[in-house]
């Protein structure tokens, strides 16, 4: 579900090979976002939809709190397993839409509006900010969180060692003071901003050099000390993210 390639980063295509096989399931209660998701949304009756919503695994955090699940994705599999999991899972389930997020015309407002990993892959990241925004009800909460790779170890690390997956993503838009200051301008309240969990580091490098091989052991031969590390440092957490009502 991403705009033209001018603007995004990463082709559908890339998606939806990652798609293809991956299993419908709830984010394990030990996952950072859904802790996150967890601390500042509180239980509802209201709407939920996100952006780029596929395979699921933090709007079903939603169904658990009590909201109704909407979303948007432009992988097949949206209009037809995703609804059908999440309902076999007994949340309430409203519609999901199978296109791209910038030419969808919304007929409605939601309670909360949410996306997880998807403004990071845009140049144009303000406009896409300013789309989420334009779907919240007043009075309704936008909720947004990306990975970190903008803190100067979390940067280093990945530039160095997950290069290929460092270049999908516009480090730029990984900087949440900034995203509460163009919501601000929409009219929104911010109730969060700032980065969280203790240090974590994944890599999607599938063909990691012999160099990257030796860095990778160093790296995780020290993660133990390595989260000892005070909780939601810029430098060093692996996410950031974003509460913000709308007025």
């Amino acid at each position: 579900m991403r705009q033209q390639a001018s603007n995004n980063l990463v082709d559908q295509t890339y998606w939806d090979r990652g798609y293809d096989q991956i299993k419908l399931d709830i984010a394990d209660p030990v996952d950072t976002v859904r802790q996150w998701i967890e601390r500042q949304i509180p239980r509802g009756m209201g709407s939920c939809f996100e952006v780029g919503c596929f395979p699921g695994r933090y709007l079903a955090v939603f169904g658990e709190l009590g909201y109704e699940l909407h979303g948007l994705d432009r992988t097949p599999r949206v209009e037809t397993e995703l609804p059908l999991w999440l309902k076999s899972r007994s949340y309430k389930v409203g519609r999901f839409f199978r296109g791209d997020f910038f030419s969808h015309g919304a007929s409605r407002t939601y309670d909360i509006v949410c996306s997880f990993g998807f403004i990071e892959h845009f140049r144009d990241w303000e406009c896409v900010l300013a789309k989420h925004s334009s779907l919240v009800n007043r009075g309704g909460c936008l909720v947004v969180a990306v990975p970190n790779f903008s803190g100067s170890v979390q940067r280093f690390l990945h530039r160095t060692l997950d290069r290929a997956n460092y270049d999908l993503h516009h480090v730029p838009a990984m900087d949440p003071a900034r995203w509460g200051e163009v919501v601000r301008r929409l009219g929104f309240s911010i109730l969060y901003t700032g980065y969280f969990g203790r240090f974590d580091f994944w890599t999607m490098n599938g063909s990691p050099t012999r160099l990257q091989h030796v860095g990778l052991s160093l790296l995780f031969r020290n993660m133990r000390l390595l989260r000892k590390v005070p909780e939601g440092l810029r430098s060093f957490a692996p996410y950031c993210g974003m509460v913000a009502r709308r007025r």
